[in-house]
């Protein structure tokens, strides 16, 4: 297996995660809405733009909510193997607060401030230092985790599912 994993691809893999989410805060408040209709009001009804065809407003969140559920799946199709293929990526690197960065930053998507007081936050300077000498620390961290994931995903690897198991006799 060979799954180079660069800056780029933590990037793509973020945004198509902002996108998919959302997709999901569109999808539940166009079922919001169709919960609260009650019937056709063909007083309502409106020309569409287009071949001129008169929908409902029923007919047009329906419509709806078929795009954004294709969409959807596209993106579940592609979201759950890539985070699993970052994932084994990231476990592969030796140093654990490199490893945590990592999770937590492009997997979990906690904010630089939520990381420097995960790491951090027990130290008697924190509320002093925390803005410089904790943040440069935490960010030098990342670059030097971003480039050991580089290296690391580079090499080829056998998927732990597929590796043969010695058992003591």
């Amino acid at each position: 297996m060979y799954e180079l994993i660069t800056v780029e691809r933590l990037d793509n893999y973020s945004e198509i995660e902002k996108e998919y989410n959302y997709l999901l805060n569109q999808k539940s408040n166009i079922i919001q809405r169709i919960s609260t209709l009650r019937g056709i009001d063909y007083s309502k009804i409106k020309v569409t733009s287009g071949n001129g065809s008169k929908i409902s407003e029923e007919e047009h969140y329906a419509m709806t909510l078929q795009k954004i559920n294709t969409k959807l799946a596209d993106y579940e199709s592609w979201l759950k193997p890539e985070k699993e293929i970052i994932k084994t990526q990231i476990a592969r690197i030796k140093k654990w607060n490199y490893r945590k960065i990592l999770v937590l930053r492009y997997i979990e998507k906690w904010k630089w401030s939520e990381i420097i007081d995960e790491f951090f936050g027990f130290e008697t300077d924190f509320e002093e230092e925390k803005n410089n000498k904790y943040k440069d620390k935490i960010l030098y961290w990342n670059r030097q985790a971003l480039s050991e994931l580089e290296k690391v995903s580079a090499k080829p690897y056998v998927k732990t599912a597929k590796q043969l198991t010695l058992r003591e006799i």
